[in-house]
């Protein structure tokens, strides 16, 4: 064999063993990438998971005959109704809702005391009702229910305008009309949206007739408002297939 042809084959073979080894070496790079990555995730959520905000039902009552004149001092107080009928009117949109929804003599309710058991102060904290195609949820305070009832209007969630620390507790109550109570099978009838003191979003699934409240989970925006933002369900009204 030619010296010439020999050293070729020697050089392409040394290429092939040298390329080889590159992608070895690029192969446990990624992989140590890989494994730092999830490291490092893995540490953030644990961080999170330690400073996040809680909430636990200390106390509850069955469902009870709504009291128009108490003295509880209610953090949320809510109705959630059923979602009658929606059309477009010269591009205004219209929520229709039932008359006699608007009645508290046939109203019934549920009663919570919910206690943040977290590390974190909650700036802003939410209960949202998880049926925006069927249902929507107002607040009872100042009569804005009417308000939103004769307008036509669409609401998602309830807010508690005051923060919540480390131990303290909101008052809650959720209400129904007598003839329309809302239900979940598998998920949860509801949610606690909660925003932290340093800026991260958590939700909390509450199966409100079973009286269970699962764990935090950290989640984001774009969660948070497909449950309570008006906006987005506004186009699946106008365009159903978005549902």
């Amino acid at each position: 064999m030619e010296p010439v042809i020999i050293i070729s084959i020697t050089s392409i073979g040394i290429s092939l063993i040298i390329g080889a080894w590159n992608i070895i070496i690029n192969i446990d790079n990624h992989k140590m990438k890989k494994v730092e990555y999830n490291r490092e995730q893995n540490r953030y959520y644990k961080e999170m998971f330690d400073i996040r905000p809680k909430m636990e039902i200390i106390s509850n009552s069955d469902m009870v005959q709504f009291k128009n004149k108490d003295d509880t001092k209610y953090d949320i107080d809510c109705i959630v109704v059923p979602i009658k009928d929606f059309n477009l009117n010269c591009g205004r949109t219209e929520f229709s809702y039932d008359e006699k929804l608007k009645n508290k003599k046939d109203w019934l309710s549920y009663e919570y005391k919910v206690k943040n058991t977290g590390t974190s102060t909650i700036d802003h904290f939410y209960l949202a009702w998880n049926k925006p195609k069927t249902t929507a949820l107002f607040e009872i305070n100042n009569d804005e229910y009417i308000y939103f009832i004769d307008n036509k209007l669409l609401n998602y969630r309830a807010f508690c305008e005051n923060n919540i620390k480390k131990d303290e507790i909101a008052n809650i109550r959720i209400s129904f009309h007598k003839d329309w109570i809302s239900y979940g099978t598998i998920s949860a009838e509801a949610s606690f949206w909660m925003i932290d003191e340093y800026g991260k979003i958590w939700r909390q699934s509450f199966f409100v007739h079973r009286k269970v409240l699962y764990d935090s989970d950290l989640s984001d925006n774009k969660s948070f408002k497909n449950f309570t933002d008006i906006e987005d369900a506004i186009e699946c009204f106008k365009n159903p297939y978005l549902w």
